[in-house]
Order: C-alpha cells, then sequence, then structure tokens
C-alpha cells in the first residue's frame, strides 16, 4: 500500500487535529486516505493475528495427543501407568 508523502500520524492524532482545525497535512481528502489505509493495516494485523491463535490452538492439541502417547508407549515398555501432568 503506497504512503502519503505528508506527515504521518496515527488515526488518533490525526482525528484530534482534525477536530482542533489544526492539521496542515493536506486535504480533507488525503486524510480520509491516510485513515482508511491505517484500517486496512489494523485490520491485516488483526487476521494475522487470529490466524496465529488458531495455529497456537492446533499446537497446543498436538502436543497434549503427542504427550498422551507417548505415556501410552512408556506404559507398554515398562509396564507401569503413568499420573497425567
Amino acid at each position: 500500500m503506497q504512503r502519503l508523502e505528508q506527515e504521518q500520524v496515527n488515526a488518533n492524532e490525526l482525528a484530534d487535529k482534525l477536530e482542533q482545525g489544526h492539521w496542515e497535512g493536506g486535504t480533507r481528502e488525503q486524510a480520509a486516505t491516510m485513515l482508511r489505509q491505517q484500517q486496512a493495516e489494523y485490520y491485516s494485523l488483526l487476521v494475522n493475528h487470529d490466524k496465529l491463535y488458531a495455529k497456537v490452538i492446533e499446537q497446543q492439541a498436538e502436543i497434549k495427543a503427542l504427550k498422551a502417547e507417548l505415556r501410552l508407549i512408556d506404559e507398554l515398555v515398562t509396564g507401569k501407568a503413568q499420573n497425567e501432568k
């Protein structure tokens, strides 16, 4: 996504400056474009977070299954049942 060449501010800073009438970084259209770019970036980060969280949950389930499998193998080898941890 191409960024505007003007002063870069976050969405809250831009909103504050617009409310106070102090933003001299460009036109209202440019301000709107900056906000849309930041919203798109936020959404992208949110989607990536959700994907990573889902992967963590999946890996935790795999770890739990592997631990159970190791306990079974240990029981077969030693003939003793292990306490679940």
